[in-house]
């Protein structure tokens, strides 16, 4: 079964993702303004789209991939019963501690994990202060590092973009021309990319099985393949896909 997410990635399974990724700093230097009404776009002198800048993606997949209310991460009850707040031993996190409500990105909503992986996912959401990769300030893997509330910078070469993340100093090199695999798996994986029209279409694998990909205890295994797709849809914002 395949399926995709609304504004980014996953699955055990297999599921899709789509994020939109705002931008948060002006054009880079070379690139042409937008036009009044925003369709002109930057392009490389080759005329494919030019997607470096610095970008940030608005959404709060980061925290659940699926549809969510307002809650604390870890919680513990409150004054009424049925209201949890914030438990004791993640007060000292401050806004870290505690979850925004959130339209989930998965394509269909649901997960579609096998039994035992559903169990391990539920497990993961409950011991979520000890376990989660974030929280120790690991490289955050792909796709989760597309869609962190942090700021990323892409630099678009002719024949590489690197992605340089404001989180835990993480980089990725995605090679748009023909390279060996890597010899071995690694946190943030191997990216091979082609252009397919305007659309960015990037193979992630070789990646470990440690990154999760939210905070809710959404995970993988070392078998994750992911396939990403980036397409400027105007001067200033790019639509985010990933199917896992």
């Amino acid at each position: 079964m395949r399926r995709p997410l609304r504004g980014m990635m996953i699955g055990i399974a297999t599921a899709a993702v789509v994020a939109a990724l705002s931008l948060a700093a002006r054009p880079t230097s070379g690139q042409a303004p937008a036009s009044a009404s925003g369709s002109q776009m930057p392009r490389r002198a080759g005329g494919k789209p030019d997607l470096s800048g610095i970008w940030q993606t608005n959404n709060t997949a980061n925290w659940d991939l699926q549809t969510h209310t307002a809650r604390p991460a870890v919680g513990q009850p409150g004054v009424y019963p049925d209201v949890p707040v914030l438990a004791a031993p993640v007060v000292a996190l401050g806004t870290v501690g505690w979850v925004p409500a959130g339209r989930g990105v998965v394509e269909g909503e649901d997960i579609p994990y096998l039994p035992a992986a559903a169990a391990k996912k539920k497990e993961n959401f409950e011991h979520w202060l000890d376990r989660d990769p974030e929280l120790k300030c690991f490289m955050p893997g792909v796709p989760r590092a597309m869609y962190l509330p942090y700021p990323f910078q892409i630099v678009q070469g002719t024949n590489q973009i690197l992605m340089v993340f404001e989180f835990a100093n993480a980089s990725r090199t995605i090679h748009l021309n023909e390279v060996e695999p890597y010899p071995s798996d690694s946190w943030m994986g191997h990216s091979v990319g082609r252009w397919e029209g305007d659309t960015l279409v990037v193979d992630v694998t070789s990646q470990i099985d440690k990154t999760w990909f939210d905070r809710a205890g959404n995970f993988h295994s070392d078998a994750i393949h992911v396939v990403e797709r980036y397409t400027q849809i105007s001067h200033d914002g790019i639509r985010y896909e990933a199917t896992i």
